[in-house]
């Protein structure tokens, strides 16, 4: 068999890139009407197509199209407006009218779909605003402080008038506040009582938090060096980021303080309010929120008295690794507040497994678990106060699927046994408005807030199903499971020589835990020959890397799988494994790494993995092993070159977290512990510089204002000081972010110290992520011209 040649190559990978990009209808995003009505965008023949469906009968038509959309803007501004470019907005349909409303370049409109009509109609204050439940008034959030808007008149007045920036009302921590405003979201921190008089809230002191300066050396609009400063709370400094839990009345401003200690900020730096962990009482006389500790060994459920500024703890749970309240650390909590019945759907381990517990609020009794047995409830979709009954997804449910592969289920909020709704093969993903993979559709004009894949009443779901061996089917079912109709079924134009992966299934380093991975050929396969290499790493203890499905999840675990195929291009075998220390399993799985954040996906098991898999495979040749990763990714494969070089002979390493003392409090101490200097070089990458035996090449963005670079350069002088000679390339206006640029990096010096050939000249690698901001500068650009 004729190997492929250089070229041939890097148009694979290229196109192994936007792989799920170019496919059709692999996701399907609901946005619903009313209660039985929803609409979704589709690819059709002629681009984007947006359908309505009527839910009780699975009837689908086409309301209308983009080229459509397009073509009726072309005539309203004098020029021609491409519709694969144009980024439509805000959309709204009116059912009863026929119409549609929307944005693009900055204007409203309204199109009249039986006639293709467009009209410019008054476009609505974009404000980032949280309606009161009258809803005449608005929580609005500026300067540090709350005001109250006047939604009819416009009008507004100070709520707050002491707040400032390190000491500032609704706010998250200042760490995190560059990452919200590029994701869009400028909504107060706050919840408003359901009779509208109080406003739950908290004031955000950074005062003493020290800065965490980034230095930006290439400005693109001057000449000397500019320099961030971002507060950011480390595991070293003996207070960090706090919480200040208050009511303010609405109408006089009046600010009642809760009689409880200050809260720390955990869980990845958010706030009781962005992670589902603060409710009102339905007689809005009482505030609850969750008191997570530092450290994350203990957490409180506490209920505040408005009025009087009271409060006691309702119930406490603690353990001694950290206290899990949801299986993704990035998104809110997996609770429920029930206020008609004073009860708390709450997310536990305490058997071993993550289940759901229904609690008292008046007592703090458990009354019952709602969910038991040997998998884990990886989210929670509905609950349902009338009917009793919650709905979620159940992870390691099925049968011979593993541990991670979800199925919906359905279960009384008063125990009694669980009933899968869908159960065939295959990993099942109902969106929910804030999963991670919709970040990037507000780019596109698509408010991820909106988005869900169940009906508003619970009638009916929406659930999208696919292994990693196939195209994804998209089904509309009743609540009872029933199917109503196919909706959608994926398709793509895949790259020729694509090879589906392969899963396996491996023991780990101690010879008896179980270990699930993805295994990909290299491009243009030939079994009488033998192949590299490339271990595909994510060594974060908070999220599993393995993929479980194709082309249906925009999700972390979609990235490793184009990660994977792109990497095989190289000619080498890529493994993506999930080694013990990571998430999305039974505690004693996900917990193994804790007080050892090195030792997430557990590098010896990635050994272990590559020995057995080679004893079947004898194509592997283990004598030429590669490593690269991304973030967590990064840090693990530096750690594989500087204790593992015996086996990974070459590492790519990309915008690592090499020290955690460098990364956010919340992180370091949830994951490794109390922060001790001794201790905490045993994590370090820099502690480890001396063993550094084969090829590293670190990649990172100077403006990576989470994983700071400053680790990197403290990594870089222990080399430096034990005679190494690592390779740099550094990023000067990247952020947390590969780039193009260091993807063509990291595939030439995996092609020419790996594969043991180099590669002709190549140009960056294009991504989805390129194309999609230029729409976006485009629009825009077309934005101004429109004003």
């Amino acid at each position: 068999m004729t190997s492929p040649s250089w070229a041939e190559r890097y148009a694979f990978a290229q196109a192994a890139i936007y792989a799920a990009s170019r496919a059709a209808n692999g996701a399907v995003y609901p946005v619903w009407l009313d209660d039985n009505h929803f609409w979704y965008e589709r690819r059709g023949q002629d681009g984007a197509e947006y359908c309505i469906v009527d839910a009780a009968t699975g009837a689908r038509r086409v309301a209308v199209t983009r080229t459509a959309i397009a073509a009726a803007l072309s005539e309203r501004v004098g020029t021609a407006v491409d519709p694969e470019q144009l980024i439509v907005s805000n959309l709204r349909f009116d059912l009863a009218r026929d119409r549609l409303a929307f944005q693009a370049y900055g204007e409203a409109y309204e199109f009249a779909l039986g006639e293709a009509e467009l009209v410019s109609v008054e476009k609505q204050a974009d404000v980032n605003w949280l309606p009161s439940p009258d809803p005449q008034s608005a929580l609005v959030l500026r300067d540090g402080n709350l005001w109250l808007r006047d939604v009819g008149t416009g009008h507004e007045r100070r709520l707050t008038t002491d707040g400032c920036a390190l000491y500032a009302y609704g706010e998250p921590p200042a760490a995190m506040r560059g990452l919200r405003a590029r994701a869009g979201n400028a909504l107060p921190e706050a919840l408003w009582s359901p009779d509208g008089r109080w406003v739950f809230t908290l004031q955000t002191d950074d005062r003493h938090v020290p800065e965490l300066s980034l230095a930006e050396y290439a400005p693109v609009d001057g000449l000397r060096p500019k320099i961030h400063a971002n507060r950011t709370s480390l595991p070293p400094d003996p207070k960090v980021t706090e919480f200040r839990m208050i009511a303010i009345e609405a109408a006089t401003g009046r600010q009642v303080e809760a009689r409880y200690p200050r809260l720390s900020a955990v869980r990845m730096n958010t706030t009781p309010f962005s992670s589902s962990l603060a409710w009102w009482s339905a007689d809005s006389q009482t505030a609850y929120f969750v008191d997570i500790e530092r450290g994350e060994q203990k957490a409180h459920v506490v209920a505040f008295d408005a009025a009087s500024g009271a409060t006691r703890v309702v119930f406490s749970e603690e353990t001694e690794s950290y206290v899990e309240v949801g299986v993704n650390v990035y998104t809110p909590a997996l609770t429920a507040a029930l206020p008609e019945t004073n009860e708390l759907v709450w997310y536990s381990e305490r058997t071993g497994r993550g289940h759901l517990y229904l609690y008292d609020l008046v007592t703090g009794a458990l009354r019952n678990p709602i969910s038991e047995g040997d998998w884990q409830v990886a989210e929670i979709l509905r609950v349902d106060a009338k009917r009793r009954e919650v709905i979620f997804l159940a992870a390691g449910i099925g049968e011979d699927e593993g541990p991670y592969v979800a199925k919906p289920c359905i279960a009384s909020l008063d125990g009694g046994g669980v009933r899968v709704l869908s159960a065939e093969p295959g990993q099942h993903l109902i969106w929910r408005g804030d999963d991670m993979g919709l970040l990037m559709k507000r780019l596109e004009g698509l408010d991820p807030s909106i988005v869900s894949g169940l009906s508003p009443t619970g009638d009916h779901f929406v659930e999208t199903v696919s292994t990693v061996q196939d195209m994804p089917r998209t089904i509309l079912r009743r609540r009872d499971g029933g199917e109503v109709a196919v909706l959608e079924t994926g398709s793509a134009e895949l790259p020729e020589g694509w090879i589906w992966p392969e899963p396996f299934k491996c023991l780990a380093a101690d010879g008896r835990t179980e270990t699930f991975g993805l295994l990909f050929k290299p491009l243009g396969y030939d079994p009488a020959r033998r192949y590299p290499v490339i271990d595909y790493i994510y060594g974060g203890p908070q999220i599993s890397n393995v993929p479980r499905s194709s082309f249906a999840d925009g999700g972390m675990g979609w990235t490793a799988y184009l990660e994977g195929m792109h990497l095989s291009a190289l000619g080498a075998f890529v493994l993506i494994l999930d080694g013990r220390g990571t998430a999305q399993r039974e505690q004693a799985f996900r917990t193994a790494s804790h007080r050892a954040a090195h030792t997430a996906s557990n590098l010896e098991d990635h050994v272990a993995a590559l020995r057995q898999l080679a004893q079947e495979r004898p194509q592997m040749d283990l004598e030429r092993v590669g490593i690269t990763g991304f973030s967590g990714g990064g840090y693990m494969a530096a750690h594989a070159a500087l204790r593992f070089g015996e086996v990974f002979k070459v590492a790519v390493a990309g915008g690592g977290n090499y020290d955690q003392a460098l990364f956010w409090h919340s992180w370091g101490e949830r994951y490794h512990g109390a922060y001790d200097a001794e201790h905490y070089a045993t994590q370090a990458a820099k502690t480890y510089a001396a063993g550094l035996t084969g090829k590293l090449m670190l990649v990172h963005g100077m403006m990576d204002e989470g994983c700071h670079p400053a680790a990197l350069f403290q990594l870089v002088q222990a080399l430096i000081e034990a005679n190494k000679d690592p390779d740099l390339v550094l990023l000067p206006r990247a952020g947390h972010d590969w780039t193009g640029y260091g993807m063509r990096r990291r595939w030439d010096y995996l092609a020419t110290h790996l594969i043991g050939e180099v590669p002709p000249p190549t140009e960056p690698f294009r991504r989805p992520f390129d194309d999609l901001m230029e729409r976006v500068a485009a629009n825009a650009a077309g934005s101004r011209r429109a004003e």
